[in-house]
C-alpha cells in the first residue's frame, strides 16, 4: 500500500516537537572520538540509514564549498547554453528554481519519473531532463528549507561526488547497497537488474507470496557478515516502505521466527504492528535502537529502514526525514560512549526525477581508446550500467567532524567496501569496474587526529518541523516565467585529501591523440566531448595510461573528478603537458606549436598574465606557489586575437587536506 498525502499530513506537530536541532549537534561535536589504534579499527559500530529519492543539486546545490550551482566548470550544452538551462519540448530553457516551502507545497511534491534510463544515448549529452521528468525536475531547496541537513553538512562531512549505483529506481539501487550488485555480476540479467521488481510483500509475514514473482537467490552482504561472525541487524517497523530488499531473497522468506535470518533481517521492532503503523511513525524504531545501545547489544553493523512518512520519498517532505535524523542524533548524544565509537552514514538510494548537473561515470562497453578496466557485470542487454546521478551522502561521526567536503567518486557499493575495510569481509559481487573507480569512503575520515578544535555556526530552527507539516497544505509550486542560475553560498570548506594523480596531455608529434596518465591509486573515468560527436567515456585504472584518438578540427573537452577540466583545439597543432611535482607547490605548463604563436597565459586565480612566443621549442609557464589557491589551478592560453587555444583546470592532490575550489559559487569564467 502506497501511503497517501493524508497519511503524511497525519504526522502531527506533537510528534515533531522537541527536536533540539542546534543543541544536539553541538553536543555531538563535543564528544571526542574513541582512540586506541588511530586507525579504522577504532570503529566499533557502523550505523547506516538510506533515505529515498533526492538528488544532490536538489538538496545541496546551493551549499557553500561543494560542486553545486556555482561549479566553475559545469558543462556547456551543444547549443552553447549552460547545462543548468535544461530545455523543454518547445526549446524553452527551464533553470533550477526554488522549492518555496513557505508559500507552496513543494516539500510534499509527488514523485517524478525515476525509471531506468533506458538507453545511454538518451542521456549521454545530459540534456533530457525536462522532457523525461517534467519541469519539476529543476526544483531545489536551500539552507532555509532544509536547515538541519545543512547544519549536519557544516558540522560533519558531505560527499559531493557520491552517485547512485545506477540511473534507475529504488529496488536495483538498494540491491547494490545490500548485495554489491543488482544481479548482473552474478548472471541474473532479468528486469530486476534495472527496475523495481518485488511482490509487495514488505512485512515479515511471508504467507502471501506472489507465484509470479521469482525470489532472488544470490548471497547478500549481511549473510557474509554472519558467516564471518560480525554482528548485524535491521531496525524496521511494520511499515518499512519495501525498503528492505532482503524480503525479495529466497533465503529470507518463509522463516521460523527463531531463525537468525528472521531475527536479524526480517523481524519488526517491538510495539509496531499493522494497526498502529500510521501512529507516531519512527517511535518504535527509535526506541528499539536506543534499547540496544542501553543494554549493550547494539550490533557492529546496523541498518535502519525508516517508515514511508519519514523516508523523504516524494511526497514525504524532507522535514520529516530531518526529524528522524535529529532524533537519532539525540540518541547518540545521550550515549556518548557509544557515539565515540560509531560511524553513522546517511545516504539516498536514487534521485527520483530531480536534476543534478554532473553526468555520472559510466564504462565504455566498446573499449574504445584502450580502456584499461574490464566491464564484466556492467552490461545490461548492450547498455552500459555505470553509475547514476549524484545523491546526497553525509558521513556523521566523531572522526568526520569539521564541516568537510569529500570529492572522491563513491556509489552505494562504497558503503560495503567501508565495511570490508573495517571487518575484513569481502563482497565478491562488486564488479571490477566499480572497485576501480569508486572509493571505499575511508578518505572521508581522520582516524589519527580526529578531535581538532572546531565550532559550528548552527541555525535556530526550533519551529521548522511543525511548519513543514503545515506547508503541505499550500498550493503546488509553479515554474517561474523567467529563470536564472541559482546563487550558491559563497566561501570554501575544508576538503579531504584524495587518491587522485592523473592528467591528459597532447604530444607535439601526435596532435590528434589524447594521452591519459593515471599515476594515482584510484581509477578514473574521463568524459570526452568533441565537436560533432557524442560524448564518450574512458576508464583508466590506477597506475595505467591510455591513448584516445580525437578529431582534427573543432573543440575537445575532457572532464574528470575533483574539478578536472581540459579544453583545446586540435587544428592548432599545440602540444601540452602539465608538471605538478608531488612534494612542491610548483606547477609548470609546457606548450609547443608547429609554428611561432605569440601567446599569453592567464592564471585565473592570481590574475597574472604571462606572454611568450611558443613554437617547436617548448614554452614554459609556471605557477611558483599553488598554496595561495589551495592547489587549485585554472590556466587559459590565448593567441593575439584573444581566441582561447587551450584551458586547463583542476586540483593538485598532495596527500594533505586542502580546501574547496575558491571559485566555487562565484560567477563562472567566460566560456569559449
Amino acid at each position: 500500500m502506497k501511503p497517501s498525502r493524508r497519511h503524511f499530513l497525519g504526522l502531527g506537530a506533537a510528534t515533531l516537537a522537541g527536536a533540539m536541532l542546534p543543541e544536539n549537534l553541538r553536543q555531538a561535536l563535543a564528544i571526542p572520538a574513541h582512540r586506541e589504534t588511530g586507525t579504522i579499527m577504532d570503529v566499533k559500530h557502523v550505523v547506516i540509514l538510506m533515505q529515498e529519492n533526492r538528488a544532490f543539486d536538489h538538496y545541496f546545490g546551493s551549499l557553500r564549498g561543494v560542486r553545486g550551482y556555482g561549479d566553475p566548470h559545469a558543462e556547456i550544452q551543444a547549443d552553447g547554453s549552460s547545462v543548468f538551462a535544461q530545455k523543454d519540448g518547445n526549446g524553452r530553457a527551464i533553470w533550477p528554481f526554488l522549492f518555496d516551502t513557505v508559500h507552496t507545497s513543494a516539500a510534499c511534491l509527488k514523485s517524478l519519473d525515476h525509471s531506468w534510463k533506458g538507453t545511454q544515448a538518451a542521456w549521454n549529452e545530459w540534456d533530457s531532463w525536462v522532457p523525461h521528468k517534467t519541469p519539476m525536475t529543476m526544483g531545489y531547496f536551500t539552507r532555509k528549507e532544509i536547515p538541519y541537513y545543512y547544519a549536519l553538512a557544516d558540522a560533519f562531512t558531505i560527499c559531493d561526488a557520491y552517485h547512485a549505483s545506477l540511473f534507475g529506481p529504488t529496488n536495483p539501487n538498494r540491491l547494490y547497497f545490500f548485495t554489491g550488485t543488482s544481479g548482473l555480476s552474478v548472471g541474473a540479467t532479468g528486469k530486476q537488474a534495472v527496475d523495481n521488481v518485488d511482490d509487495g510483500n514488505w512485512s515479515a509475514d511471508m504467507a502471501h507470496d506472489n507465484p509470479k514473482f521469482i525470489p532472488f537467490d544470490w548471497t547478500t552482504y549481511p549473510e557474509r557478515l554472519q558467516e564471518a561472525g560480525v554482528s548485524w541487524k535491521f531496525y524496521q517497523e511494520y511499515d518499512n516502505f519495501g525498503d528492505n530488499p532482503l524480503a525479495s531473497f529466497r533465503q529470507f522468506r518463509n522463516l521460523d521466527h527463531k531463525d537468525w535470518r528472521y531475527q536479524n533481517a526480517r523481524s519488526i521492532v517491538p510495539g509496531s504492528n499493522k494497526e498502529n503503523m500510521h501512529e507516531l511513525e519512527g517511535r518504535y524504531l527509535l526506541d528499539a535502537f536506543e534499547h540496544d545501545i542501553t543494554s549493550g547489544t547494539l550490533p557492529q553493523v546496523s541498518w535502519i529502514v525508516p517508515p514511508a512518512a519519514l523516508s523523504e520519498h516524494p511526497e514525504a517532505p524532507p522535514g520529516f526525514g530531518e526529524h528522524l535524523i535529529s532524533k537519532l542524533i539525540d540518541i547518540f548524544v545521550r550515549h556518548p560512549e557509544t557515539w565515540a565509537k560509531t560511524v553513522f552514514i546517511l545516504n539516498y538510494d536514487e534521485n527520483d526525477g530531480f536534476f543534478d548537473h554532473v553526468p555520472p561515470p559510466v564504462p565504455s562497453l566498446a573499449n574504445q581508446g584502450g580502456q584499461t578496466v574490464p566491464t564484466t557485470g556492467e552490461d545490461y542487454h548492450g547498455e552500459p550500467v555505470g553509475l547514476g546521478p549524484r545523491v546526497p551522502a553525509l558521513i556523521i561521526s566523531p572522526w568526520t567532524k569539521g564541516g568537510w567536503v569529500n570529492s572522491q567518486v563513491f556509489d552505494h557499493t562504497s558503503v560495503i567496501r567501508f565495511l570490508e575495510k573495517r571487518f575484513g569481509v569481502m563482497c565478491p559481487t562488486i564488479t571490477p569496474w566499480r572497485r576501480a573507480v569508486c572509493g571505499d569512503l575511508t578518505s572521508a575520515f581522520d582516524f589519527e587526529n580526529p578531535d581538532a578544535a572546531w565550532t559550528a555556526e548552527l541555525p535556530n530552527t526550533d519551529d521548522y518541523l511543525p511548519q513543514t507539516r503545515l506547508s503541505c497544505a499550500h498550493p503546488p509550486p509553479l515554474v517561474p516565467e523567467k529563470g536564472s542560475l541559482p546563487v550558491q553560498e559563497a566561501g570554501q570548506r575544508p576538503s579531504r585529501a584524495l587518491p587522485y594523480r592523473f592528467d591528459v596531455e597532447v604530444r607535439p608529434d601526435e596532435p590528434a591523440k589524447l594521452r591519459f596518465i593515471n599515476t594515482g591509486t584510484q581509477g578514473v573515468v574521463f568524459r570526452i566531448r568533441q565537436t560533432g560527436k557524442a560524448s564518450e567515456h574512458l576508464t583508466v585504472a590506477a597506475g595505467q595510461s591510455s591513448a584516445f584518438p580525437c578529431i582534427s578540427r573543432g573543440i575537445v573537452e575532457v572532464y574528470g573528478p575533483d574539478g578536472f577540466y581540459r579544453f583545446f583545439r586540435p587544428e592548432t597543432g599545440i602540444g601540452f603537458s602539465l608538471e605538478t611535482p608531488l612534494k612542491t607547490s610548483r606547477l609548470v605548463l609546457s606548450c609547443t606549436a608547429p609554428s611561432a604563436v605569440k601567446a599569453q597565459v592567464l592564471n585565473h586565480y592570481s590574475g597574472k598574465i604571462d606572454e611568450q612566443v611558443i613554437d617547436r621549442n617548448p614554452g614554459l609557464f609556471e605557477i611558483s606557489n599553488l598554496t595561495t589557491s589551495h592547489h587549485w589551478y585554472h590556466l587559459e592560453l590565448k593567441d593575439e586575437s584573444g581566441k582561447t587555444l587551450l584551458a586547463l583546470a583542476g586540483h593538485v592532490q598532495t596527500g594533505q587536506p586542502s580546501h574547496s575550489d575558491p571559485h566555487m559559487g562565484q560567477a563562472p569564467p567566460a566560456r569559449r
